[in-house]
């Protein structure tokens, strides 16, 4: 393996397609997004699961192989997309490859605030 291209923070612009801030590193921090990018998966009662609880049946429901990538921007030059594992695990099992959009990998928690912070110290492709 040769050596890594390097792509420079200031060349790009990241968007936050998430429901949760991200932190890169020790120092970049990508707010989220109004609006996040979605899997609307379809879900399916068969009936043969239920929980009940007093006098409430809660049923469980299964979801479907497929669903809905909603909410996904088109590609755009210098644009990196954030979004969920879930999302991109979707776009993967579709053999959509998409080179501008990643999710967060390896969280740990680093203090910050006053308590312990999520940050990435990676983004998977």
């Amino acid at each position: 393996m040769g050596k890594p291209n390097t792509i420079f923070a200031s060349e790009i612009e990241f968007v936050n397609l998430t429901d949760h801030e991200i932190r890169l590193g020790s120092g970049l921090v990508i707010p989220r997004s109004a609006q996040p990018v979605r899997v609307l998966n379809g879900r399916v009662f068969d009936g043969s699961v239920v929980i009940e609880i007093s006098d409430e049946v809660i049923p469980i429901y299964r979801f479907d192989a497929k669903g809905q990538i909603v909410g996904l921007p088109d590609p755009k030059p210098g644009v990196f997309y954030i979004v969920s594992p879930m999302v991109r695990k979707e776009l993967t099992q579709r053999g959509i490859d998409r080179p501008d959009v990643f999710s967060p990998y390896a969280i740990e928690s680093r203090p910050g605030y006053g308590r312990n912070v999520p940050c990435a110290t990676a983004l998977a492709r």
